[in-house]
Protein backbone atom coordinates (compact mmCIF):
# COMPACT_ATOMS: atom_id res chain seq x y z
CA UNK A 1 0.00 0.00 0.00
CA UNK A 2 1.95 3.00 -1.70
CA UNK A 3 0.25 1.54 -0.74
CA UNK A 4 -1.60 1.30 2.92
CA UNK A 5 2.24 1.44 3.02
CA UNK A 6 4.18 4.09 0.68
CA UNK A 7 5.64 5.73 4.50
CA UNK A 8 6.50 3.93 7.77
CA UNK A 9 5.82 5.32 11.27
CA UNK A 10 8.73 7.55 12.27
CA UNK A 11 10.98 5.91 14.84
CA UNK A 12 13.91 8.08 15.87
CA UNK A 13 16.30 7.51 18.76
CA UNK A 14 16.89 10.87 20.39
CA UNK A 15 19.84 11.32 22.73
CA UNK A 16 20.22 13.94 25.46
CA UNK A 17 22.13 16.92 24.11
CA UNK A 18 25.19 17.74 26.22
CA UNK A 19 25.44 21.45 26.97
CA UNK A 20 28.70 22.92 28.31
CA UNK A 21 28.70 26.03 30.47
CA UNK A 22 31.68 28.11 31.63
CA UNK A 23 32.81 28.56 35.22
CA UNK A 24 34.98 31.12 37.02
CA UNK A 25 38.49 30.60 38.36
CA UNK A 26 38.79 29.36 41.95
CA UNK A 27 41.06 32.34 42.65
CA UNK A 28 38.43 34.91 41.63
CA UNK A 29 37.95 37.36 44.54
CA UNK A 30 35.30 39.66 43.01
CA UNK A 31 32.04 39.26 44.93
CA UNK A 32 29.87 40.51 42.03
CA UNK A 33 27.83 37.92 40.08
CA UNK A 34 29.96 35.95 37.65
CA UNK A 35 28.69 36.41 34.05
CA UNK A 36 27.50 33.18 32.51
CA UNK A 37 28.09 32.90 28.76
CA UNK A 38 24.85 32.36 26.81
CA UNK A 39 24.11 28.72 26.09
CA UNK A 40 24.12 27.94 22.40
CA UNK A 41 20.94 26.49 20.93
CA UNK A 42 21.03 22.72 20.63
CA UNK A 43 19.18 23.00 17.29
CA UNK A 44 20.70 25.22 14.59
CA UNK A 45 18.72 28.44 14.16
CA UNK A 46 18.17 27.70 10.46
CA UNK A 47 15.71 24.98 11.51
CA UNK A 48 13.97 26.98 14.22
CA UNK A 49 10.57 28.61 13.87
CA UNK A 50 7.13 27.66 12.61
CA UNK A 51 6.82 25.66 9.40
CA UNK A 52 3.82 24.51 7.35
CA UNK A 53 3.71 21.81 4.63
CA UNK A 54 1.16 22.99 2.03
CA UNK A 55 -1.16 20.21 0.91
CA UNK A 56 -0.13 17.78 3.64
CA UNK A 57 -1.90 19.01 6.79
CA UNK A 58 1.39 19.09 8.69
CA UNK A 59 3.08 21.82 10.68
CA UNK A 60 6.33 21.99 12.65
CA UNK A 61 7.39 24.09 15.61
CA UNK A 62 11.15 23.92 16.12
CA UNK A 63 12.60 25.58 19.23
CA UNK A 64 16.05 25.71 20.83
CA UNK A 65 16.08 22.03 21.78
CA UNK A 66 12.57 20.76 21.04
CA UNK A 67 10.46 19.87 18.04
CA UNK A 68 6.72 19.29 17.67
CA UNK A 69 4.90 18.06 14.58
CA UNK A 70 1.19 18.76 14.22
CA UNK A 71 -1.50 17.23 12.02
CA UNK A 72 -4.25 19.74 11.35
CA UNK A 73 -7.42 20.73 9.53
CA UNK A 74 -9.22 24.06 9.78
CA UNK A 75 -10.89 23.25 13.10
CA UNK A 76 -8.80 20.44 14.61
CA UNK A 77 -5.18 19.84 15.47
CA UNK A 78 -3.25 17.10 17.24
CA UNK A 79 0.36 16.26 17.97
CA UNK A 80 1.78 13.89 15.39
CA UNK A 81 5.03 13.72 17.37
CA UNK A 82 6.91 15.65 20.07
CA UNK A 83 10.60 15.50 20.91
CA UNK A 84 12.62 17.27 23.59
CA UNK A 85 16.34 17.53 24.38
CA UNK A 86 17.12 17.40 20.67
CA UNK A 87 20.25 18.68 18.96
CA UNK A 88 21.03 19.49 15.34
CA UNK A 89 22.58 16.10 14.63
CA UNK A 90 19.33 14.39 15.63
CA UNK A 91 17.17 16.80 13.64
CA UNK A 92 19.29 16.24 10.54
CA UNK A 93 18.44 12.54 10.59
CA UNK A 94 15.04 13.46 9.17
CA UNK A 95 15.09 17.17 8.21
CA UNK A 96 17.26 19.15 5.82
CA UNK A 97 17.27 22.63 4.35
CA UNK A 98 15.97 22.56 0.77
CA UNK A 99 16.05 25.05 -2.08
CA UNK A 100 14.15 28.25 -1.50
CA UNK A 101 14.61 28.24 2.28
CA UNK A 102 12.29 25.30 2.72
CA UNK A 103 12.71 22.33 4.99
CA UNK A 104 12.35 18.82 3.59
CA UNK A 105 11.22 16.00 5.87
CA UNK A 106 13.05 13.28 3.97
CA UNK A 107 12.74 10.44 6.49
CA UNK A 108 11.02 7.51 4.85
CA UNK A 109 11.87 8.56 1.28
CA UNK A 110 15.09 6.59 0.75
CA UNK A 111 18.85 6.89 1.22
CA UNK A 112 21.51 9.29 -0.02
CA UNK A 113 21.99 7.03 -3.06
CA UNK A 114 18.35 6.54 -4.04
CA UNK A 115 15.41 8.60 -2.85
CA UNK A 116 12.09 10.08 -3.86
CA UNK A 117 10.79 13.51 -2.78
CA UNK A 118 10.00 14.03 0.89
CA UNK A 119 7.53 16.50 2.43
CA UNK A 120 8.40 20.19 2.04
CA UNK A 121 7.73 22.80 4.72
CA UNK A 122 7.61 26.56 4.27
CA UNK A 123 8.46 29.12 6.98
CA UNK A 124 5.39 30.65 8.64
CA UNK A 125 4.87 33.47 11.12
CA UNK A 126 2.56 31.33 13.24
CA UNK A 127 1.25 27.81 13.54
CA UNK A 128 -2.10 27.16 11.84
CA UNK A 129 -4.96 28.74 13.79
CA UNK A 130 -6.32 25.37 14.90
CA UNK A 131 -2.92 24.47 16.42
CA UNK A 132 -2.63 27.57 18.56
CA UNK A 133 -4.95 26.21 21.25
CA UNK A 134 -6.81 23.04 22.24
CA UNK A 135 -4.26 20.75 20.61
CA UNK A 136 -4.95 17.17 21.62
CA UNK A 137 -2.69 14.16 21.91
CA UNK A 138 -3.67 10.82 20.41
CA UNK A 139 -4.23 8.46 23.31
CA UNK A 140 -5.56 11.12 25.66
CA UNK A 141 -8.78 10.35 27.49
CA UNK A 142 -11.65 11.22 25.16
CA UNK A 143 -15.39 11.43 25.74
CA UNK A 144 -17.03 9.96 22.65
CA UNK A 145 -18.84 12.62 20.62
CA UNK A 146 -20.23 11.28 17.34
CA UNK A 147 -21.20 14.65 15.77
CA UNK A 148 -17.77 16.12 16.53
CA UNK A 149 -15.93 13.09 15.13
CA UNK A 150 -18.15 13.14 12.05
CA UNK A 151 -17.33 16.80 11.46
CA UNK A 152 -13.60 16.16 11.91
CA UNK A 153 -13.64 13.19 9.54
CA UNK A 154 -15.61 14.91 6.78
CA UNK A 155 -13.48 18.05 7.07
CA UNK A 156 -10.30 16.01 6.50
CA UNK A 157 -11.62 14.78 3.16
CA UNK A 158 -13.14 18.16 2.25
CA UNK A 159 -9.80 19.91 2.68
CA UNK A 160 -7.32 17.27 1.51
CA UNK A 161 -8.86 14.62 -0.78
CA UNK A 162 -7.12 14.79 -4.12
CA UNK A 163 -10.01 15.54 -6.53
CA UNK A 164 -13.77 15.18 -5.99
CA UNK A 165 -14.60 16.49 -9.46
CA UNK A 166 -12.54 13.74 -11.08
CA UNK A 167 -14.61 11.19 -9.14
CA UNK A 168 -17.80 13.07 -10.08
CA UNK A 169 -18.67 13.28 -6.38
CA UNK A 170 -20.56 16.09 -4.66
CA UNK A 171 -18.89 15.70 -1.28
CA UNK A 172 -21.32 17.98 0.56
CA UNK A 173 -24.25 15.87 -0.65
CA UNK A 174 -22.46 12.61 0.21
CA UNK A 175 -21.78 13.92 3.72
CA UNK A 176 -25.38 15.03 4.17
CA UNK A 177 -26.84 11.72 2.97
CA UNK A 178 -24.45 9.51 4.94
CA UNK A 179 -24.53 11.53 8.13
CA UNK A 180 -28.17 12.53 8.36
CA UNK A 181 -28.74 10.22 11.33
CA UNK A 182 -25.51 10.98 13.20
CA UNK A 183 -26.42 12.62 16.51
CA UNK A 184 -25.46 12.64 20.19
CA UNK A 185 -27.06 9.24 20.62
CA UNK A 186 -25.01 7.59 17.86
CA UNK A 187 -22.42 4.97 18.86
CA UNK A 188 -19.12 3.97 17.26
CA UNK A 189 -20.78 1.41 14.98
CA UNK A 190 -23.21 4.05 13.68
CA UNK A 191 -20.33 6.42 13.04
CA UNK A 192 -18.25 3.77 11.30
CA UNK A 193 -21.09 2.82 8.96
CA UNK A 194 -21.63 6.47 7.99
CA UNK A 195 -17.92 6.92 7.26
CA UNK A 196 -17.80 3.70 5.25
CA UNK A 197 -20.74 4.92 3.18
CA UNK A 198 -18.83 8.04 2.14
CA UNK A 199 -15.90 5.91 0.97
CA UNK A 200 -18.14 3.86 -1.32
CA UNK A 201 -18.93 7.01 -3.28
CA UNK A 202 -15.24 7.76 -3.86
CA UNK A 203 -14.18 4.17 -4.71
CA UNK A 204 -10.49 4.82 -4.06
CA UNK A 205 -8.30 1.91 -2.90
CA UNK A 206 -6.13 4.29 -0.85
CA UNK A 207 -9.08 5.59 1.19
CA UNK A 208 -9.93 3.68 4.35
CA UNK A 209 -11.37 3.83 7.83
CA UNK A 210 -10.11 1.32 10.39
CA UNK A 211 -11.57 0.68 13.83
CA UNK A 212 -10.99 -2.01 16.43
CA UNK A 213 -13.92 -3.93 14.97
CA UNK A 214 -13.92 -3.33 11.20
CA UNK A 215 -12.13 -2.01 8.11
CA UNK A 216 -13.79 -0.07 5.29
CA UNK A 217 -11.61 0.05 2.16
CA UNK A 218 -13.55 0.09 -1.15
CA UNK A 219 -11.44 -0.64 -4.22
CA UNK A 220 -10.95 1.49 -7.30
CA UNK A 221 -11.14 -1.65 -9.46
CA UNK A 222 -11.91 -5.27 -8.54
CA UNK A 223 -8.73 -7.15 -7.68
CA UNK A 224 -8.06 -10.86 -7.99
CA UNK A 225 -9.57 -11.77 -4.62
CA UNK A 226 -12.80 -9.93 -5.43
CA UNK A 227 -12.97 -11.68 -8.80
CA UNK A 228 -12.46 -15.06 -7.14
CA UNK A 229 -15.26 -14.32 -4.66
CA UNK A 230 -17.52 -13.47 -7.60
CA UNK A 231 -16.57 -16.76 -9.29
CA UNK A 232 -17.36 -18.62 -6.08
CA UNK A 233 -20.74 -16.91 -5.85
CA UNK A 234 -21.60 -17.70 -9.46
CA UNK A 235 -20.52 -21.34 -9.14
CA UNK A 236 -22.74 -21.76 -6.08
CA UNK A 237 -25.74 -19.81 -7.40
CA UNK A 238 -25.36 -16.99 -4.88
CA UNK A 239 -26.03 -13.38 -5.80
CA UNK A 240 -22.94 -11.17 -5.89
CA UNK A 241 -22.07 -9.44 -3.70
CA UNK A 242 -23.22 -12.22 -1.38
CA UNK A 243 -25.85 -10.65 0.93
CA UNK A 244 -25.05 -10.61 4.63
CA UNK A 245 -28.22 -12.49 5.47
CA UNK A 246 -27.15 -15.37 3.20
CA UNK A 247 -23.68 -15.74 4.68
CA UNK A 248 -23.01 -18.58 7.09
CA UNK A 249 -19.72 -19.66 8.61
CA UNK A 250 -19.67 -22.63 6.27
CA UNK A 251 -20.05 -20.40 3.20
CA UNK A 252 -17.31 -18.10 4.48
CA UNK A 253 -14.98 -21.05 5.04
CA UNK A 254 -15.69 -22.49 1.61
CA UNK A 255 -15.12 -19.11 -0.06
CA UNK A 256 -11.81 -18.67 1.78
CA UNK A 257 -10.71 -22.17 0.73
CA UNK A 258 -11.58 -21.36 -2.89
CA UNK A 259 -9.56 -18.14 -2.77
CA UNK A 260 -6.55 -19.76 -1.08
CA UNK A 261 -6.44 -22.70 -3.49
CA UNK A 262 -6.56 -20.45 -6.53
CA UNK A 263 -3.94 -18.04 -5.23
CA UNK A 264 -1.61 -21.00 -4.72
CA UNK A 265 -2.45 -22.29 -8.19
CA UNK A 266 -1.61 -18.91 -9.71
CA UNK A 267 2.04 -19.39 -8.73
CA UNK A 268 1.96 -23.07 -9.71
CA UNK A 269 1.02 -22.03 -13.24
CA UNK A 270 4.05 -19.75 -13.38
CA UNK A 271 6.41 -22.46 -12.13
CA UNK A 272 5.27 -24.61 -15.03
CA UNK A 273 7.19 -22.28 -17.34
CA UNK A 274 10.50 -23.23 -15.70
CA UNK A 275 12.28 -26.25 -17.17
CA UNK A 276 12.41 -27.81 -13.70
CA UNK A 277 11.50 -26.71 -10.18
CA UNK A 278 15.14 -26.53 -9.10
CA UNK A 279 15.73 -23.78 -11.69
CA UNK A 280 13.57 -21.36 -9.69
CA UNK A 281 15.66 -19.17 -7.39
CA UNK A 282 14.33 -16.96 -4.59
CA UNK A 283 15.62 -14.15 -2.37
CA UNK A 284 14.34 -11.82 0.35
CA UNK A 285 11.85 -14.34 1.69
CA UNK A 286 10.34 -15.02 -1.72
CA UNK A 287 9.60 -11.38 -2.59
CA UNK A 288 12.05 -11.76 -5.48
CA UNK A 289 12.02 -14.95 -7.60
CA UNK A 290 13.52 -15.80 -10.97
CA UNK A 291 14.41 -18.49 -13.49
CA UNK A 292 15.71 -18.87 -17.04
CA UNK A 293 14.22 -21.06 -19.75
CA UNK A 294 14.87 -21.26 -23.47
CA UNK A 295 16.87 -18.03 -23.60
CA UNK A 296 14.33 -15.90 -21.70
CA UNK A 297 14.44 -14.76 -18.09
CA UNK A 298 11.52 -14.44 -15.68
CA UNK A 299 11.74 -12.04 -12.70
CA UNK A 300 8.95 -11.87 -10.12
CA UNK A 301 8.81 -8.85 -7.79
CA UNK A 302 6.18 -9.48 -5.13
CA UNK A 303 6.23 -6.22 -3.20
CA UNK A 304 7.82 -2.82 -2.71
CA UNK A 305 8.03 -3.34 1.07
CA UNK A 306 8.75 -6.17 3.49
CA UNK A 307 12.50 -6.39 2.97
CA UNK A 308 13.41 -5.49 6.57
CA UNK A 309 11.91 -6.16 9.99
CA UNK A 310 13.71 -3.30 11.74
CA UNK A 311 11.60 -0.88 13.78
CA UNK A 312 14.23 1.84 13.45
CA UNK A 313 13.40 4.04 10.46
CA UNK A 314 16.94 4.67 9.27
CA UNK A 315 18.00 1.05 9.67
CA UNK A 316 14.81 -0.16 7.96
CA UNK A 317 15.48 1.97 4.89
CA UNK A 318 19.17 1.10 4.71
CA UNK A 319 18.51 -2.63 5.06
CA UNK A 320 15.68 -2.47 2.53
CA UNK A 321 17.75 -0.79 -0.19
CA UNK A 322 20.76 -3.04 0.47
CA UNK A 323 18.68 -6.23 0.35
CA UNK A 324 16.71 -5.20 -2.72
CA UNK A 325 19.89 -4.35 -4.62
CA UNK A 326 21.52 -7.63 -3.57
CA UNK A 327 18.51 -9.67 -4.68
CA UNK A 328 18.22 -7.94 -8.07
CA UNK A 329 22.00 -8.18 -8.53
CA UNK A 330 21.83 -11.91 -7.96
CA UNK A 331 18.86 -12.37 -10.28
CA UNK A 332 20.33 -10.28 -13.12
CA UNK A 333 23.68 -12.02 -12.78
CA UNK A 334 21.97 -15.38 -13.23
CA UNK A 335 20.07 -13.98 -16.24
CA UNK A 336 23.00 -12.10 -17.80
CA UNK A 337 22.88 -14.05 -21.05
CA UNK A 338 19.12 -14.00 -21.70
CA UNK A 339 17.76 -12.58 -24.96
CA UNK A 340 14.75 -11.05 -23.25
CA UNK A 341 13.25 -10.73 -19.78
CA UNK A 342 9.76 -10.94 -18.29
CA UNK A 343 9.36 -8.72 -15.22
CA UNK A 344 6.18 -9.64 -13.32
CA UNK A 345 4.51 -7.18 -10.91
CA UNK A 346 0.96 -8.50 -11.37
CA UNK A 347 0.64 -9.42 -7.67
CA UNK A 348 2.61 -6.48 -6.33
CA UNK A 349 0.44 -4.42 -3.95
CA UNK A 350 3.02 -1.68 -3.52
CA UNK A 351 4.97 -0.33 -0.57
CA UNK A 352 7.65 2.37 -0.88
CA UNK A 353 8.40 4.50 -3.93
CA UNK A 354 12.12 4.43 -3.15
CA UNK A 355 12.05 0.63 -3.50
CA UNK A 356 10.37 0.99 -6.90
CA UNK A 357 13.07 3.41 -7.96
CA UNK A 358 15.84 1.20 -6.55
CA UNK A 359 14.65 -1.66 -8.75
CA UNK A 360 14.01 0.47 -11.85
CA UNK A 361 17.57 1.85 -11.67
CA UNK A 362 18.83 -1.65 -12.53
CA UNK A 363 17.24 -1.36 -15.98
CA UNK A 364 18.79 1.81 -17.40
CA UNK A 365 22.27 2.93 -18.45
CA UNK A 366 21.34 6.62 -18.61
CA UNK A 367 19.43 9.08 -16.44
CA UNK A 368 15.77 9.03 -17.47
CA UNK A 369 12.83 11.15 -16.22
CA UNK A 370 10.38 8.78 -14.51
CA UNK A 371 7.36 10.79 -13.29
CA UNK A 372 6.36 13.86 -11.28
CA UNK A 373 4.19 14.33 -8.21
CA UNK A 374 2.37 17.11 -6.39
CA UNK A 375 -0.35 17.47 -3.77
CA UNK A 376 -3.71 19.17 -3.75
CA UNK A 377 -3.36 22.50 -1.95
CA UNK A 378 -6.86 23.92 -1.49
CA UNK A 379 -8.02 24.90 -4.98
CA UNK A 380 -4.47 24.73 -6.30
CA UNK A 381 -1.60 22.25 -6.32
CA UNK A 382 1.85 22.27 -4.79
CA UNK A 383 4.90 22.59 -7.05
CA UNK A 384 5.70 19.60 -9.24
CA UNK A 385 8.49 17.41 -7.90
CA UNK A 386 10.36 15.38 -10.52
CA UNK A 387 11.65 11.84 -10.05
CA UNK A 388 14.41 10.38 -12.22
CA UNK A 389 15.85 6.94 -12.80
CA UNK A 390 19.64 6.94 -12.54
CA UNK A 391 21.86 3.99 -13.51
CA UNK A 392 22.57 1.67 -10.59
CA UNK A 393 26.26 1.22 -9.87
CA UNK A 394 26.14 -2.54 -10.14
CA UNK A 395 24.49 -5.25 -12.22
CA UNK A 396 22.09 -3.84 -14.83
CA UNK A 397 20.00 -5.26 -17.67
CA UNK A 398 18.99 -3.16 -20.67
CA UNK A 399 17.80 -5.79 -23.13
CA UNK A 400 14.17 -6.34 -24.23
CA UNK A 401 11.69 -6.41 -21.32
CA UNK A 402 8.05 -7.47 -21.13
CA UNK A 403 6.54 -5.93 -18.00
CA UNK A 404 3.46 -7.83 -16.75
CA UNK A 405 0.83 -5.79 -14.85
CA UNK A 406 -2.70 -6.29 -13.54
CA UNK A 407 -5.29 -4.58 -11.36
CA UNK A 408 -3.31 -6.07 -8.45
CA UNK A 409 -0.41 -3.83 -9.44
CA UNK A 410 -0.98 -1.08 -6.89
CA UNK A 411 0.52 2.18 -5.60
CA UNK A 412 4.33 1.99 -5.44
CA UNK A 413 4.18 -0.82 -8.01
CA UNK A 414 2.36 1.64 -10.26
CA UNK A 415 5.15 4.18 -9.70
CA UNK A 416 7.50 1.42 -10.85
CA UNK A 417 5.33 0.88 -13.94
CA UNK A 418 5.26 4.64 -14.66
CA UNK A 419 9.05 4.62 -14.51
CA UNK A 420 9.61 1.52 -16.62
CA UNK A 421 7.27 2.69 -19.40
CA UNK A 422 9.76 5.51 -20.06
CA UNK A 423 12.39 3.00 -21.19
CA UNK A 424 12.40 2.28 -24.94
CA UNK A 425 13.09 -1.43 -24.43
CA UNK A 426 10.02 -2.05 -22.22
CA UNK A 427 6.62 -3.31 -23.41
CA UNK A 428 3.78 -3.44 -20.87
CA UNK A 429 1.56 -6.52 -21.17
CA UNK A 430 -1.52 -7.52 -19.19
CA UNK A 431 -4.13 -5.30 -17.53
CA UNK A 432 -3.99 -1.61 -16.69
CA UNK A 433 -2.84 -1.14 -13.11
CA UNK A 434 -5.17 -0.36 -10.18
CA UNK A 435 -5.02 3.41 -10.60
CA UNK A 436 -4.08 4.60 -7.08
CA UNK A 437 -0.74 6.41 -6.99
CA UNK A 438 -0.79 8.81 -4.06
CA UNK A 439 0.99 8.18 -0.81
CA UNK A 440 -1.64 7.47 1.83
CA UNK A 441 -2.28 10.54 4.00
CA UNK A 442 -2.73 9.11 7.50
CA UNK A 443 -4.91 10.55 10.27
CA UNK A 444 -6.01 9.37 13.69
CA UNK A 445 -9.28 10.44 15.30
CA UNK A 446 -9.53 11.01 19.06
CA UNK A 447 -11.62 7.86 19.55
CA UNK A 448 -8.94 5.66 17.95
CA UNK A 449 -10.31 5.37 14.40
CA UNK A 450 -7.59 5.51 11.73
CA UNK A 451 -8.28 7.27 8.45
CA UNK A 452 -6.34 7.19 5.18
CA UNK A 453 -6.88 9.10 1.95
CA UNK A 454 -5.26 10.10 -1.33
CA UNK A 455 -4.00 13.67 -1.55
CA UNK A 456 -1.41 13.54 -4.34
CA UNK A 457 -1.22 13.59 -8.13
CA UNK A 458 1.32 11.38 -9.87
CA UNK A 459 1.91 12.46 -13.47
CA UNK A 460 3.71 10.74 -16.32
CA UNK A 461 6.50 12.58 -18.13
CA UNK A 462 3.84 13.62 -20.68
CA UNK A 463 1.65 15.06 -17.92
CA UNK A 464 -0.89 12.22 -17.94
CA UNK A 465 -2.71 11.48 -14.69
CA UNK A 466 -3.75 7.82 -14.71
CA UNK A 467 -5.71 7.95 -11.43
CA UNK A 468 -8.69 5.62 -11.52
CA UNK A 469 -7.81 4.08 -14.88
CA UNK A 470 -4.30 2.83 -14.12
CA UNK A 471 -1.14 2.83 -16.23
CA UNK A 472 -2.23 1.58 -19.67
CA UNK A 473 -0.73 -1.46 -21.34
CA UNK A 474 0.73 -1.94 -24.81
CA UNK A 475 -0.71 -5.44 -25.17
CA UNK A 476 -3.91 -6.21 -23.28
CA UNK A 477 -4.18 -9.68 -21.71
CA UNK A 478 -6.55 -10.62 -18.84
CA UNK A 479 -4.94 -11.92 -15.66
CA UNK A 480 -5.63 -15.43 -14.30
CA UNK A 481 -9.12 -15.93 -15.70
CA UNK A 482 -11.10 -19.07 -15.00
CA UNK A 483 -10.76 -20.04 -18.64
CA UNK A 484 -6.96 -19.74 -18.47
CA UNK A 485 -6.86 -21.83 -15.31
CA UNK A 486 -8.94 -24.54 -16.91
CA UNK A 487 -6.55 -24.50 -19.89
CA UNK A 488 -3.58 -24.54 -17.47
CA UNK A 489 -1.93 -21.52 -19.08
CA UNK A 490 -0.76 -18.12 -17.90
CA UNK A 491 -1.96 -15.86 -20.71
CA UNK A 492 0.34 -13.02 -19.65
CA UNK A 493 3.49 -15.13 -19.80
CA UNK A 494 2.34 -16.67 -23.09
CA UNK A 495 1.92 -13.17 -24.59
CA UNK A 496 5.25 -12.03 -23.17
CA UNK A 497 7.11 -15.04 -24.62
CA UNK A 498 5.48 -14.47 -28.01
CA UNK A 499 6.43 -10.78 -27.97
CA UNK A 500 10.03 -11.34 -26.86
CA UNK A 501 10.51 -14.14 -29.40
CA UNK A 502 9.64 -11.99 -32.39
Amino acid sequence: MKKLMKKRTLVIALSMATLLTGCGSSEHTDTSPIPVPPVASAIDVKYQGNWIAPGYGLSLKVEDDALAMYRYSSDYCYYEARYSDVDTSEVEKFLRVADGAQLEWFSGSGTSLVSTPGTFFEKAADLPASCQSNVFEIGDAYTFDAPELWHFYTQIFEEYYVDFAFKNVNWAQVVYDAGININNGSNEEDLFVAMATTLEALADTHNFVRSDFALANPKTKPQLVERLVEEFANDNNFPFPIPQEVLTQQIINEANDYIEQNLEYQWELITGYADKASDIKTATGGLVRWFVNDGLGYLYIGGMAGYSESQDELEYISQTVTRVNAAIDQALTDMASVEGMIVDVRMNNGGHDYVSLTIANHFTDVTVPAYSKQARDGNNRTALLDVEMTPYNGVRYTGPIALLTSTNTVSAAEAFTLSMRELPNVTIIGEATQGVFSDVMMWELPNGFEVGLSNEFYLSTDGDWFEGQGVPVDIEVPFFTKENREQEVDAGIEAAVAHLSQ
